[in-house]
């Protein structure tokens, strides 16, 4: 290299955009970012500091915290040199940001968090998702899914569950008791292993439907070890904890679609729907079908007669 020549510029975990380390404040998980976006189905709309949008209409959208454990590479630079500059220019820029985890296994790892997106984006980017999880993840030996510890945290902003407040805290409580009273059919869902939930635990204390209705949304506990973590709600989203790792893309497909319907069912179902399976999944689509009849039905969360009952409501939706 010549004298006067510049070396070239490596991205080490400390130094990847976004990522940050020491204490967090409440809204960890969407900070660090050079510029905050809000990604549509098209599109992204720049947001402020406290991640608002400038129209000040509500966001709708869902973030996700990925987190991943590399066997082959024991380099933290050259990981994230992977991530940053193979594996996240297939998305649009912007949209990841890293962090470090000490709960993850591997020779290195990383939790790849992304801004927030609509549903809408998320489908439309399947493809990208496919490529990451089915493609790049096991040229590199990067796994999702390895380490019983392996999770993917789901944050859902508030506007997802309501227009108005008591439509969302009424739809948010409904959520959190089928979380809690169906919990390990909510965990096969997701994929998360029920030997596995030192980090989400079953919020035993939720799992009646008077303490969901009396539970003051504003004053949740926050805690790194429970299913549902709604200590930010005065903020704007909430943490979704009991998803587990996804091993490839189709388990994180399906995993996205059983959310959403979650999100989409809690704002119509009655309170006394809340305790059927039949009711709360009546209308989804395949690969929450495809779900329930597999991870679902193996773990012996659901049985025959309910997955006959839902079967005959079934909406076909053609994704990647």
């Amino acid at each position: 290299m010549r004298k006067d020549a510049k070396a070239p510029k490596t991205a080490t975990l400390s130094r990847v955009q976004g990522y940050h380390e020491g204490s967090y404040d409440g809204n960890y998980a969407y900070q660090g970012f050079t510029s905050n976006r809000y990604f549509t189905s098209d599109r992204f709309i720049k947001l402020d500091e406290h991640f608002n949008r400038p129209d000040g209409k509500p966001l709708k959208g869902f973030g996700l915290e990925i987190e991943t454990e590399c066997r082959g590479l024991s380099n933290d630079t050259i990981y994230a040199e992977v991530l940053q500059n193979i594996i996240f220019p297939h998305f649009p820029a912007g949209l990841f940001k890293l962090q470090r985890d000490g709960s993850l296994g591997g020779d290195t790892s990383a939790e790849c968090i992304t801004q927030v997106m609509t549903r809408e984006f998320i489908r439309n980017n399947y493809q990208n998702f496919k490529l990451m999880y089915n493609t790049y993840f096991p040229a590199f030996h990067i796994s999702c899914s390895q380490s019983g510890n392996c999770g993917m945290h789901v944050n859902i902003s508030n506007g997802c569950f309501g227009r108005s407040q008591a439509a969302q805290e009424t739809a948010l409580k409904k959520l959190l008791y089928i979380a809690n009273k169906h919990y390990n059919l909510c965990c096969a869902l997701t994929c998360r292993n029920i030997q596995h939930t030192q980090y989400c635990r079953r919020m035993a204390c939720y799992a009646t439907q008077e303490a969901c209705k009396a539970a003051n949304l504003n004053n949740m506990p926050s805690s790194h070890g429970i299913s549902c973590n709604f200590s930010h709600f005065p903020r704007g989203r909430i943490e979704l904890r009991f998803v587990g790792g996804q091993k490839d893309f189709g388990a994180f497909r399906n995993t996205m679609e059983s959310i959403f319907h979650l999100v989409r069912a809690v704002k119509m179902l009655t309170w006394a729907e809340c305790d059927s399976i039949e009711a709360i999944f009546s209308g989804c689509n395949q690969y929450v079908f495809d779900r329930l009849n597999t991870k679902c039905k193996a773990a012996g969360t659901i049985t025959d007669a309910q997955l006959a009952a839902i079967r005959e409501t079934v909406k076909r939706e053609e994704l990647v």
